[in-house]
């Protein structure tokens, strides 16, 4: 599950890319606040205080996010430990707040923490939100919340399918080709393997490995690789027309 941030510290930008998932880094509010429009699902955005010379930018920011999103996990980070006071001002329901300092290893771990905090959060609201689809099942077709379905594999041998939930596997009589593309959730990584992008963590691109946030390690297969690239990075696409939610940019 990959994080937003907003900054305009190269510095920062660095250490962000070097120590998260594939972040998504962004210098403006207003593109930041312009790609997480499009999304229908809670975000994890990490959120500098000062932006350009705007002293407040990334609460305004936050404020928002939170009406476009109310499940949104919002990381804020600045220098000033008096800033803090204001997250109770803007009411925009702060995860953490994080002083930066010179971005150690303290801070790392920190920030750390906090993104994982934020996964789980995202992962429990997803649970109390089904998300019902129908897949088929020879010649019919079953209804099944494929927000608790961590990933699909083939079971060899057979024309069978299995649906990996925590606690447990259900088999249905259908194709890998027949389900992959039933909802923007799924990803096919490889010709046996499909994942809950949901339950994504981290690729590893170099060893053409997922790793899922339940621990689960799957194989990618040259093939299928440009489908989780697509998945883990972020692409934004202006849109047709403005929205109302646009009016109310500072920047």
């Amino acid at each position: 599950m990959n994080c937003y941030v907003l900054t305009t510290d190269k510095k920062e930008q660095r250490l962000f890319r070097k120590i998260l998932n594939e972040p998504a880094i962004y210098e403006s509010p207003r593109d930041l606040l312009l790609t997480l429009n499009a999304s229908l699902t809670g975000s994890i955005v990490i959120l500098d205080v000062a932006i350009a010379g705007h002293k407040h930018a990334g609460f305004q920011t936050a404020e928002i996010l939170r009406k476009q999103n109310p499940n949104s996990q919002l990381i804020l980070l600045s220098n000033d430990s008096s800033m803090a006071n204001a997250c109770f001002e803007y009411q925009i329901g702060v995860l953490d707040f994080i002083i930066k300092g010179n971005l150690d290893l303290s801070f790392q771990n920190r920030l750390h923490r906090a993104v994982k905090k934020a996964q789980y959060n995202l992962h429990r609201i997803s649970y109390l939100r089904p998300i019902n689809i129908h897949l088929p099942d020879g010649s019919k077709n079953i209804l099944v919340d494929l927000a608790k379905i961590i990933y699909i594999s083939s079971e060899k041998g057979t024309h069978h399918l299995l649906l990996h939930e925590s606690n447990r596997i259900t088999k249905i009589r259908t194709s890998m080709k027949n389900v992959a593309t039933l909802h923007e959730n799924l990803c096919q990584i490889h010709a046996a393997f499909c994942i809950n992008i949901d339950y994504l963590k981290k690729y590893d691109s170099k060893k053409g490995i997922v790793t899922l946030t339940t621990g689960n390690s799957l194989p990618v297969s040259r093939s299928f690789a440009p489908n989780i690239r697509e998945k883990s990075r972020w692409y934004y696409q202006p849109p047709q027309k403005k929205n109302n939610f646009m009016q109310q940019l500072r920047f």
